[in-house]
């Protein structure tokens, strides 16, 4: 008996999930409609290639420019699926990360959408416990990154190792005008050098 309703709650699931994926596109707009941006971004990405299409279409994903998704507990694998999505959304601008555990792992996923996406210019990632290993992949993307103007990396367990590698990063980063590293293990040497790089950004963005 217990089998038996397995199986048929297992071909249940199965005709609810190709019901969805039959759908016409307008009524997979309405549900979308009801769903928050956070959830289309960390869940329904890359369920399917039918619904990347979809949701790459949708005309609220097309004009999300902001996405706050502090507190959220995100994790490394929420990193993941955000950077499966940044690297084809073409109009979010301002990313907040700000407590969500992401750790080094999640740093480097958020690295790797960096190299491609050229549509971010604020990113928040305060206390996510990224730490030297985290920043070291930030500090790779931003190497090849030119559109990030503000980063905001306080609170992240970083230390000297991980500050000269964004020194390092900086020495060919010319886009960066901000950089927040306040309540990290830097050192005063470094600190001032940071500063001193991202006031020759500044300065070349106004002449």
């Amino acid at each position: 008996m217990t089998y038996t309703i397995r199986k048929q709650a297992t071909y249940m699931a199965g005709k609810v999930h190709l019901s969805f994926l039959a759908l016409p596109v307008e009524i997979v707009y309405r549900i979308l409609d009801n769903l928050e941006p956070k959830t289309i971004l960390l869940s329904l990405r890359n369920v399917c290639e039918r619904l990347n299409k979809i949701t790459d279409t949708y005309p609220r994903y097309q004009t999300l420019t902001t996405l706050n998704l502090e507190f959220n507990q995100i994790g490394p694998l929420g990193a993941q699926h955000l950077t499966d999505a940044l690297q084809h959304n073409m109009t979010l601008t301002t990313l907040n990360l700000v407590v969500n555990q992401i750790g080094p792992l999640g740093a480097q996923h958020l690295a790797d959408a960096l190299q491609h996406n050229m549509t971010l210019i604020t990113l928040d990632l305060r206390a996510n416990k990224i730490g030297d290993i985290g920043a070291q992949h930030l500090a790779d993307a931003l190497q090849h990154n030119t559109t990030l103007t503000t980063l905001n990396l306080g609170g992240n367990q970083i230390g000297a190792l991980g500050a000269q590698h964004l020194a390092d990063a900086l020495q060919h980063n010319t886009t960066l005008t901000t950089l927040d590293l306040h309540s990290n293990r830097i050192g005063h040497i470094l600190e001032t050098r940071l500063k001193e790089l991202i006031e020759r950004n500044n300065e070349r963005t106004k002449s």
